[in-house]
């Protein structure tokens, strides 16, 4: 899309998707919950719902899982791509974040009485750390983790090292994002190169940060930037379209 509007785009990517569809852990998860479905259902992501239930086809559980599901369970969707993902099983959305955020998840059971004595399954997109797996553990009466996949470093860091030292020399206008964790691993391969503090200097100093979504845009503050730019809409055409009128001047 960008080269198509006379954009040169260099690729650096920051981050690998790591499949746990094949560990017996989600399996396990996977047969308690067709057999003893949760009160509230989270679903966090539309790839890590559409892995999730392939998985499930694959084990033979996908009929009694959905059943469950459909019959006593509240699902909750964090955005859109997370409630098409549902939708498209066949499930009713009890709920959807309108910012797409876990925060709002969070708000929203907390007021509601039975959370603290509800059976929660959160299908998890950032399996190690994320600090929402803790706070909605602490709400609820019993948190069942569905670990579909994880994020991780690219393999390879050489391409993203190559993208930070263009950026710190100005040869770089905007750099997009369509991740919290690719935004956080561009600052951790930085740091590799001990250009942390200069590449933050860089997008404080005119290049543009451009995240897919408000969600997307927190971790760059997070990391320092201090104006990120996202669409409204959050998807990527608008994103693009954004960029590109950014740079025009427009």
């Amino acid at each position: 899309m960008f080269a198509d509007r006379g954009v040169d785009v260099d690729h650096a990517p920051t981050m690998r998707t790591i499949d746990l569809t094949a560990d017996e852990a989600l399996r396990t998860v996977t047969s308690e919950l067709a057999v003893h479905p949760p009160d509230y259902l989270i679903v966090s992501t539309g790839m890590g719902m559409r892995r999730w239930l392939e998985a499930a086809a694959g084990w033979g559980l996908d009929t009694a899982l959905l059943a469950g599901l459909a019959a006593s369970t509240r699902v909750v969707a964090r955005g859109a791509k997370a409630n098409s993902a549902a939708r498209g099983a066949n499930l009713d959305v009890w709920w959807r974040a309108p910012e797409e955020t876990m925060q709002e998840i969070v708000d929203h059971l907390a007021a509601h009485d039975d959370t603290a004595d509800s059976r929660v399954a959160l299908q998890l997109f950032d399996p190690e750390g994320n600090p929402f797996t803790e706070i909605l553990r602490a709400m609820a009466g019993e948190l069942v983790e569905v670990p579909v996949y994880q994020w991780a470093l690219p393999d390879d860091h050489g391409p993203a090292q190559e993208l930070v030292r263009a950026t710190v020399a100005g040869e770089v206008d905007a750099v997009t994002f369509t991740a919290q964790p690719a935004v956080h691993n561009l600052f951790r391969i930085a740091g590799e190169v001990h250009l942390r503090e200069q590449l933050v200097a860089a997008f404080n100093g005119g290049v543009v940060v451009s995240c897919v979504g408000p969600v997307c845009a927190s971790a760059a503050t997070d990391e320092g930037i201090a104006t990120p730019l996202w669409p409204d809409p959050p998807r990527l055409s608008p994103m693009v379209r954004q960029v590109v009128a950014r740079l025009a001047g427009t």
